[in-house]
């Protein structure tokens, strides 16, 4: 028998085609659901026509398309199976001789070369849309004025307000984004024309620091030097700037793990880790990533075992609300030990990989029961 027979390859185009119309028809809805979305909270704030609601939503539906995957799988994997049952042509095939680990072959290579592909290939670009969409809808609503980024040279923060921005580097950062270490800040205050404000900023002054901490509503610095135009540099022991940003969710402004694409996370990881960062939701993203063939294959897998019963034996539409039902409970299980793995409370490594390889092994195992006895 050929490695790939025509039998396997007709199951992976009933598949294919089931995927198709399945994305497809969430995918439109989605993008109607988010369009209207935009209108309600973009354009709620600002004047935003049709045309840039839909621009908006489209820098989102990469990322759109890597979230439903899976279920699109699921459902493709289902449809697929069951047209077979409905036409006989699966007691046809069992018939031939073919076992189930060869016509459940093509829903699971289908789910693997689906989990590489979105997560070496689709990732990535949907980071980079995500990103741009964050920094779009940013801008429209003016909401750009605080950032956090780490660089091979350390953190680097901005805030501000709508007469000065003040631009923060620091080589390292203690008590989680609290303290900061060897700081530099530049401070820029807004130009006016006439009465009217311009989009233009000005140089005011740079302050150099040891050590910075942010108090409520301040920084305050410690070992201080203030350098102002056409001013010899004025020494301090402290001095106090007033700060819009927030000790208790500084981080919270940090980069998503969305917008870092799969390829640039480990570097990204490690500039994190140096800076003094916490990396927990980075390398939980990063092994969640790593896990996604997996999560493929499994969801394919639950996808076709429900639909093998015979149609003459009854029971398929139960068979169908469990499979649909253990997806679901697979989806909440993977967002639970995502949440443990992001805060640090269990290994990354564990909480990413241990849902999908439980649901995998489990299927594998129920379908070596049924069929191999």
């Amino acid at each position: 028998m050929p490695f790939v027979s025509r039998i396997q390859l007709y199951i992976l185009r009933e598949c294919l085609m089931g995927l198709v119309l399945v994305l497809g028809i969430l995918l439109v809805a989605i993008l109607m659901i988010d369009v209207v979305e935009q209108l309600r909270t973009v354009g709620g704030d600002v004047s935003l026509s049709l045309l840039g609601a839909l621009r908006l939503s489209l820098m989102k539906m990469p990322q759109i398309v890597e979230q439903t995957l899976p279920f699109g799988l699921l459902v493709a994997s289902m449809m697929a199976f069951t047209r077979l049952n409905r036409r006989s042509e699966l007691s046809i095939i069992r018939a031939s001789g073919l076992s189930a680990w060869r016509f459940l072959a093509p829903a699971m290579v289908l789910g693997l070369v689906l989990g590489v592909f979105a997560t070496t290939i689709l990732n990535p670009f949907a980071a980079r849309l995500t990103e741009s969409f964050e920094i779009t809808r940013a801008r429209m609503l003016d909401e750009n004025r605080q950032a956090v980024a780490v660089s091979d040279t350390g953190i680097w923060l901005r805030q501000g307000d709508d007469t000065s921005q003040i631009v923060i580097h620091a080589a390292h950062v203690e008590e989680g984004g609290v303290v900061l270490r060897d700081v530099k800040m530049i401070e820029e205050e807004r130009l006016y024309a006439g009465s009217q404000p311009t989009s233009d900023f000005a140089f005011t002054r740079r302050i150099d620091a040891s050590r910075a901490t942010l108090r409520d509503g301040f920084w305050q610095l410690e070992n201080v030097i203030e350098n102002l135009p056409n001013q010899a540099p004025d020494r301090k022991s402290n001095l106090t700037i007033p700060s819009s940003l927030d000790a208790n969710t500084l981080l919270d402004r940090f980069a998503s793990p969305n917008t870092v694409g799969f390829w640039s996370l480990p570097r990204f990881i490690k500039q994190t880790r140096d800076a003094g960062l916490d990396v927990s939701r980075y390398r939980m993203r990063w092994h969640q990533l790593m896990a996604t063939p997996a999560l493929f294959v499994a969801m394919s897998l639950i996808g076709a075992v429900v639909c093998l019963r015979l149609q003459r034996m009854g029971g398929t539409s139960q068979l169908l609300a469990i499979g649909a039902l253990g997806a679901i409970g697979l989806y909440f299980f993977t967002q639970f030990s995502s949440s443990l793995g992001a805060t640090g409370a269990a290994p990354p490594l564990i909480a990413a990989w241990s849902p999908p390889l439980f649901v995998l092994f489990s299927t594998l195992a129920w379908v070596a029961y049924r069929e191999d006895g």
